[in-house]
């Protein structure tokens, strides 16, 4: 293989790559819910890219479960079963509030620090959207996970994540931004350095978060 075909084929998966970060957003974001048939053409054009990456990013959503095949030609959003809703909660339960306290010894980097601001500013916006809500939420808890410094964690939590939100998604209409007190009460613990309290913040938070779901559904 030549050097310009080793470019060409660097290129695209750069460009795969950012088409499966894209339409997983788009997933995630509402854009796109569980049972939602995919059109290649369609998301090309919004992505502004060819069908070349847009289909290899498609591919891989379907090998790690996102997607699934409907039939020969077609693939949708996986809609995610109350069971493995339930069982992803649960491990988010024993695992977040231990990344929050692992955190809060970290407690001195500036991406922490700037949480409370970026809080305050949705809270008070008046263009602040869903997406910008679930976009902080999605920031907050992933920031989270990647300040324990622990990639296995971060990894583990992030697909977790996406199980609930995907469910959360298929299942419940879009609500404005919940859990103010809960998150700000998180981030003060974290940004003060108390374990301790930076656990139970979660805690509570994750388990009023399951009882809202459930009167909801």
């Amino acid at each position: 293989m030549n050097d310009s075909e080793h470019g060409e084929r660097a290129e695209k998966g750069g460009l795969s790559s950012v088409a499966y970060e894209a339409i997983m957003r788009m997933i995630l974001a509402r854009e796109l819910s569980g049972g939602d048939i995919i059109q290649e053409r369609r998301l090309a054009d919004e992505l502004d890219m060819s069908r070349t990456p847009v289909r290899e990013a498609l591919r891989r959503l379907e090998a790690e479960g996102w997607l699934v095949r409907l039939n020969a030609r077609t693939i949708g959003v996986k809609k995610i079963a109350i069971n493995e809703y339930v069982a992803a909660l649960q491990v988010r339960e024993l695992l977040e509030p231990e990344a929050a306290s692992l955190a809060a010894t970290k407690f001195g980097t500036p991406m922490i620090n700037e949480w409370a601001k970026k809080l305050d500013a949705i809270r008070y916006s008046k263009q602040a959207g869903l997406k910008q809500q679930w976009e902080f939420d999605q920031t907050l808890h992933m920031g989270i996970a990647q300040a324990t410094g622990n990639e296995v964690l971060f990894k583990i939590i992030s697909e977790l994540r996406k199980t609930t939100q995907i469910f959360e998604n298929q299942t419940l209409p879009a609500r404005s931004f919940p859990g103010y007190d809960a998150h700000l009460a998180i981030i003060e613990a974290i940004v003060t350095g108390d374990s301790d309290k930076a656990r139970q913040a979660m805690q509570l938070h994750l388990r009023e978060t399951r009882k809202n779901i459930f009167e909801a559904i």
